[in-house]
């Protein structure tokens, strides 16, 4: 169970931070002559560069807006460096893990660079993407199997061994019930007749005369949907049908009026700055939480998981201890 489900805090980042990141990262051995203006530190010979540091640093800047605010100054100082030391402690999880003979998922590896790049609309808006982080589609690939290498290093030494009981899992259930809740949604089709606010009077009369013969066929018993493709300036082509909607998809304006319907029903003409607005409510669906049956199996992986994060950070903390670590000034 990823991230995407089970949602965390601040301090729930930075316990993220004590393995795995998801930056795109690349550490290059070590060469004769490198500027430390070129570099964040060196690890048994191998440099973390600043520029890999950088990426760090935007990706967990972007996840941490996703949380509310952003980082004030003093927050700043503070994840600047546990993000440098975690890179240290993952990269000496690397080294352990490749004179293990550890080998990366390859698989696992390909389609996790199809979906990165699938996130973007062309190959142009990738490879610029990769472009702005100092990042060829190799070396991401390469970034890619070092993460897969620990990934696998991590599984094999520390989740196996990492024991969930049935008590720690329905800890986590009860203590995270808002996980498993799944929120009243309704299916909605929609009618948008189009106004310019800037336009003249008559050309408002005409939008709203349009609006109202919608409305009087939709009271004569007409299809909405057919009415939709027919007339809408909106989402015509699948009969105005805006999917599955919750509570807070919606305007304001729009939202009180349209959770109020029953299935079937429609409201009257809304009338909004941009034009005229008709909805029809064609399914919902009550809210529900999830069965512990149904969901401690995912909770199980995920604890195991934590807790072979958590191991293996302690590991990597003592090799810390043992590892030739040189750290450069960070600004």
């Amino acid at each position: 169970m990823r991230q995407t489900l089970f949602n965390i805090g601040f301090a729930g980042l930075f316990a993220l931070l004590a393995v795995i990141l998801p930056a795109m990262v690349l550490s290059v051995q070590a060469e004769d002559g490198p500027k430390a203006a070129d570099k964040v530190a060196v690890v048994n010979g191998v440099n973390i560069e600043r520029v890999e540091f950088e990426g760090e640093m935007l990706t967990f800047e972007r996840n941490i807006l996703q949380f509310g605010k952003p980082l004030t100054c003093k927050q700043l100082e503070t994840v600047e460096k546990e993000v440098l030391e975690s890179m240290v402690r993952r990269e000496l999880l690397y080294q352990d893990a490749h004179n293990a003979g550890v080998k990366p998922d390859e698989k696992a590896v390909d389609k996790e660079l199809n979906a990165l790049k699938d996130q973007f609309p062309d190959e142009t808006a990738y490879k610029n993407e990769l472009s702005k982080r100092n990042m060829t589609v190799e070396l991401l690939r390469s970034q890619l199997v070092r993460n897969s290498t620990v990934q696998q290093y991590i599984e094999r030494q520390f989740a196996a061994k990492a024991a969930v009981t049935d008590n720690d899992m329905v800890a986590y259930y009860e203590g995270h019930m808002n996980l498993f809740s799944q929120p009243e949604q309704i299916r909605v089709s929609h009618i948008f007749i189009q106004r310019d606010p800037k336009s003249d009077e008559p050309h408002k009369q005409e939008a709203r005369r349009k609006a109202d013969q919608i409305m009087n066929d939709l009271k004569k018993g007409k299809d909405f949907a057919a009415l939709a493709k027919e007339y809408s300036d909106d989402q015509r082509a699948n009969g105005g049908d805006l999917g599955y909607l919750k509570m807070g998809q919606l305007e304001k304006r729009f939202e009180s009026p349209v959770f109020a319907l029953n299935s079937g029903e429609t409201t009257g003409i809304i009338e909004a700055d941009n034009g005229f607005h008709i909805f029809k409510v064609t399914d919902k669906k009550a809210a529900t939480v999830l069965a512990y049956e149904d969901v401690k199996e995912k909770i199980r992986a995920f604890l195991r998981e934590e807790k072979a994060k958590q191991e293996a950070d302690l590991y990597a903390r003592k090799l810390v201890e043992k590892a030739k670590v040189e750290r450069f000034p960070i600004e």
